[in-house]
């Protein structure tokens, strides 16, 4: 999956193998989804490193050769990432030129807060482009705890005080209710106000007490509440003007939101 801010998603499962990683041309962050225990790092036939669940690998630009012996099911996720090729609302958030940014090796540790985002990111229909913002902020916490964690260089540190002012309040509500049939980027809501993807993401749950994606989706959902009750429209056109390209895609959001499918509100 390619995301808008440069980013590429890929999830990956083998059982039963002995792999090489060979180096790449971008920094390539692994986070064990299940099966973790199942992978462990060898030489020959010396394991040196046990996997567990949950575990997290990062792979510097052109380094990380190595070996990995896996027994039973592995799955986990691979982001391949190069701050050079971030998108502008990431690269507000460097301290530094991004080509300046290096990252050290990281062989199976542990990160709940990089492998809750990467779990939930796995979890999602990647073909549903109404999921791509939550998706995208997803990404964006995965990268700042990576940076955070792993990187020579650190990001800025984010301005959290404080809300929106009136008026950049007024301007994401109504950015957001015109393009409620539309896919929305992370990066062109950032840039309405003018700052970092990771400095909005925080400002915007404490404006309006959630994030983007939530306050996205309810508002997709009262708009189809509405028509489905007062229009004649039939439901996959609710459903593309609510920003659902499948009539399952929307059909499964619906009943999630209110606990019963479209079709229960004609006739009412």
């Amino acid at each position: 999956m390619h995301l808008p801010s440069g980013i590429v998603v890929s999830e990956w499962t083998g059982r039963n193998t002995l792999t090489e990683y060979q180096s790449s041309n971008e920094n390539v962050l692994s986070v064990y989804l299940s099966g973790g225990e199942n992978c462990n790092q060898v030489l020959g036939r010396q394991i040196l490193r046990r996997g567990f669940k949950n575990a997290v690998c990062l792979f510097p630009i052109g380094e990380g050769q190595s070996q990995w012996q896996i027994t039973e099911r592995l799955n986990f996720l691979h982001v391949y990432f190069d701050p050079r090729n971030f998108e502008e609302s990431l690269l507000q958030s460097l301290r530094q030129p991004p080509e300046s940014y290096s990252f050290r090796e990281v062989f199976q540790e542990a990160s709940p807060v990089i492998s809750a985002a990467a779990a939930s990111i796995a979890l999602a229909d990647w073909d549903d482009k109404s999921l791509l913002l939550g998706v995208d902020g997803l990404m964006s916490w995965i990268l700042l705890n990576t940076i955070r964690s792993y990187a020579a260089t650190d990001l800025d540190a984010p301005n959290t005080r404080g809300r929106f002012s009136a008026h950049q309040t007024k301007l994401l509500r109504d950015y957001l209710s015109d393009n409620l049939g539309e896919p929305v980027r992370l990066e062109d809501l950032a840039s309405l106000v003018s700052l970092s993807r990771y400095h909005f993401l925080r400002k915007f749950k404490t404006t309006f007490g959630h994030s983007p994606h939530a306050f996205l989706t309810h508002a997709r959902m009262g708009r189809a509440h509405n028509l489905l009750k007062n229009s004649p429209q039939k439901i996959t056109t609710i459903a593309l003007e609510c920003g659902y390209a499948q009539h399952s895609q929307f059909t499964t959001a619906f009943k999630k939101h209110f606990g019963y499918p479209p079709r229960a509100l004609r006739g009412l």
